[in-house]
């Protein structure tokens, strides 16, 4: 999709926004229907680029594949697997394609999985996921540009065996984090595994949660726990055979956090709907401390927008429960019209400041200190004028700068496909606000 987004800002926001289902929860719950050969329904899927390319990956393997967009229901099923290739085409256009790599060795003890591609927004190695499937016995290596693993033979039998694993990773900036997409393909290897798999310092994200929910209602043994010292573990006891299910997607934080954002920079009140607020707690502490008045009602968010009140605050990104660092994009935004000084730090990727230029084209103050810190000081209003999507994040990003900009011309969104892969019907909702917000050919 070759297309731009064209928005007139000013306008004052009202309404309510119900939230979809979690985009990386999809994307971690569809390879996992591949552990078995009966049908699992997910249901409150939201109609997505990336739910798009996953699907057609399943496909490549055999999985019979059924999807309601009017009803937001996906239903899949892999009775048999023809091919244990995920191919380049495919894979190259997102990230989460590397989950099949556990799925598939643990379902026929064998993967053939191009290298990932998606946003670009740092080097974003594999190497934790090849660790991860090397401690549970399989062999890895790179052939022209796929990983290639194999599960072990004992006995006669071709199944992965349970291990203890340390999944932390220290980051260029010196932190030491945990990572998410090496828990799920950890865990997604290890369920079918024989024997007892412990992940030790394992990623506490909610989407992670809603992946062992669904894998437990399919029969797997998975549990969370922690070491007497605090850490955090999750223990896999491996079981033959998994089957099919009914699953409801959670509610995509990610898109909730952005659409209270845009409700605190555009004067009106917003009600963001079909939400779970205890997954947002950092997120609303740091929105409180920016000056937004809003009522949280658990399942729902209601957001007074008073762009006047805004206030300068530190921000620094770290895994859950920290400060998404999905949400610090858009979150720019916001500090960008602030009154006062604030910085930012991002702490997960150290390539995620490619639209702070975009927005110092729309006439924000900014100043990027160091590969992983930016500071704004916070300007009365924003510009509007032509501007690029590089990333997902950075995209949406850009159009909440769109919606806040002054309203004596256009701001134009080039590169905008990037946003279709993570927010649904995103031009829809804040023309349902009262914005002037159109979509484009170019």
């Amino acid at each position: 999709m070759v297309a731009k987004v064209v928005i007139k800002g000013g306008n004052k926001l009202s309404g309510k926004v119900r939230i979809m289902g979690a985009k990386n929860s999809v994307l971690e719950l569809v390879p996992a229907t591949l552990l078995t050969d009966e049908k699992v329904v997910l249901k409150n899927v939201p109609v997505l680029k990336d739910v798009e390319t996953i699907v057609e990956l399943m496909k490549a393997f055999g999985t019979d594949v059924q999807w309601d967009k009017e009803n937001c229901t996906l239903t899949l099923q892999t009775k048999e697997i023809i091919s244990n290739k995920a191919p380049y085409e495919i894979v190259k256009t997102m990230r989460a394609s590397i989950y099949v790599l556990g799925a598939l060795l643990g379902r026929c003890g064998s993967a053939r999985v191009s290298f990932p591609g998606g946003c670009v927004i740092g080097t974003r190695p594999i190497d934790i996921h090849v660790r991860a499937m090397k401690c549970l016995g399989a062999s890895v290596e790179t052939i022209h540009g796929y990983i290639v693993a194999k599960a072990p033979t004992v006995d006669g039998e071709t199944r992965l065996i349970g291990d203890v694993m340390d999944l932390l990773v220290t980051e260029k900036s010196g932190h030491k984090i945990t990572t998410h997409g090496g828990c799920v393909n950890a865990i997604l290897a290890a369920v079918l595994a024989k024997g007892q798999t412990v992940i030790e310092n394992a990623s506490m994200e909610p989407e992670l949660d809603d992946l062992i929910s669904m894998l437990n209602l399919m029969g797997a043994k998975i549990k969370r726990d922690k070491y007497d010292d605090g850490t955090d573990v999750i223990i896999i006891d491996g079981v033959d055979k998994l089957h099919g299910c009914e699953y409801s997607v959670m509610p995509d934080r990610m898109e909730a956090m952005t659409y209270a954002i845009v409700g605190a920079m555009n004067g009106g009140v917003v009600e963001v709907q079909n939400i779970d607020t205890s997954k947002m707690e950092y997120f609303l502490e740091k929105f409180k401390e920016a000056g937004v008045v809003f009522d949280d009602k658990g399942d729902s968010l209601i957001v007074y927008g008073d762009k006047t009140k805004l206030k300068a605050v530190d921000v620094e990104t770290l895994p859950y429960p920290g400060f998404p660092t999905d949400i610090q994009s858009p979150f720019m935004t916001l500090i960008s019209v602030a009154e006062g000084k604030s910085t930012l730090c991002e702490n997960v990727w150290e390539n995620r400041f490619q639209c702070v230029q975009e927005l110092q084209r729309m006439g924000a103050n900014a100043d990027i200190i160091n590969p992983n810190t930016v500071c704004f000081t916070g300007v009365e209003s924003l510009d509007p004028t032509d501007v690029i999507a590089s990333e997902l994040r950075g995209g949406m990003a850009l159009v909440l700068a769109g919606l806040v900009a002054k309203p004596t011309g256009y701001t134009n969104i080039h590169r905008a496909y990037h946003i279709f892969r993570g927010y649904a019907n995103f031009a829809e909702n804040l023309r349902n606000l009262g914005a002037e917000i159109s979509i484009e050919d170019e």
